[in-house]
């Protein structure tokens, strides 16, 4: 809709998410190739797994999510596990075949970074395109401000890398 809207080259779009948007970046890029290059950050790759991790933010389990709120699922993974399969990046992955960085906080307590090392681990072994930036003392969001400039920059020169045939940057050497 965008691209016949806005001038936009079609060829040379990137897709941006964090947290629910994370999973939706890694879950779109599964299902199309309309995006050249994508960054996910903190975001769910494995919906059963998800599904059975306690929030040790919110002090509860994730099954409210995925049965009654932001997931809408609308059932337990006991009641539907086929749509909990489908529905995770993970087990799509051999569908990827857009670059992808992944991002995250080895102290997230919301979406714990496992999540993200299990893609990327997924897409190493499927010889996919994937680079990944662990920040060791950081949680779901970024929190120090040498880190925040990092991550920044590092999106940046992604993107540019990828999208406006920029050379690529040292880190991703």
């Amino acid at each position: 809709e965008v691209i016949d809207k806005v001038n936009v080259q079609a060829d040379e779009v990137g897709v941006f998410g964090h947290s629910f948007g994370g999973y939706e970046t890694n879950f779109v890029i599964s299902q199309s190739v309309i995006f050249k290059a994508a960054v996910s950050w903190s975001g769910v790759s494995d919906l059963t797994d998800f599904y059975f991790t306690f929030n040790t933010t919110l002090q509860n389990t994730n099954f409210f999510r995925f049965e009654s709120q932001q997931w809408r699922m609308g059932k337990s993974f006991f009641d539907a596990p086929e749509a909990y399969y489908d529905n995770s990046p993970i087990h799509q992955a051999h569908k990827i075949q857009t670059p992808l960085l992944l991002i995250t906080g080895k102290e997230d307590e919301i979406i714990d970074y496992r999540q993200t090392v299990k893609m990327f681990l997924a897409l190493k072994r499927l010889s996919k395109v994937v680079d990944m930036v662990l920040y060791p003392e950081e949680g779901h969001q970024l929190f120090n401000h040498g880190n925040i400039i990092d991550a920044q920059s590092k999106v940046k020169s992604y993107f540019d890398y990828h999208l406006k045939n920029i050379a690529p940057p040292d880190w991703l050497k």
